[in-house]
């Protein structure tokens, strides 16, 4: 107990450590995985969050369907295919591996 309280700031960058771990552990939202999904006549990004995005939240996950799909707003059109994450047990639908070119 002696040493922590000679060495404040070790004990302070364990602390900030525990505090950042604890962070991660409580915001991590789960195994996602990503599919491809056909988009059908009155599906919207809400709707569709509403049905894939597990514990994640519904802004959290859109930004993230935007951002793999390239798309500037959130409209999408019927017909068109969609790649979308699906945060914890995709079993009700096939998934596929995304390849990303992270720099």
């Amino acid at each position: 107990m002696n040493w922590f309280k000679k060495n404040p700031h070790i004990t302070t960058l364990l602390g900030a450590c525990l505090l950042f771990a604890a962070y991660l552990f409580i915001t991590d939202p789960g195994d996602v995985t990503y599919t491809e999904i056909e988009i059908a006549h009155g599906d919207s990004l809400w709707s569709l969050a509403d049905q894939y995005r597990g514990k994640m939240k519904t802004d959290e996950w859109i930004k993230l369907v935007k951002t793999e799909n390239e798309l500037s707003n959130a409209q999408i059109i019927a017909g068109k295919s969609l790649v979308i994450p699906v945060v914890g047990d995709p079993s009700p639908i096939n998934s596929i591996e995304i390849a990303r070119n992270d720099k």
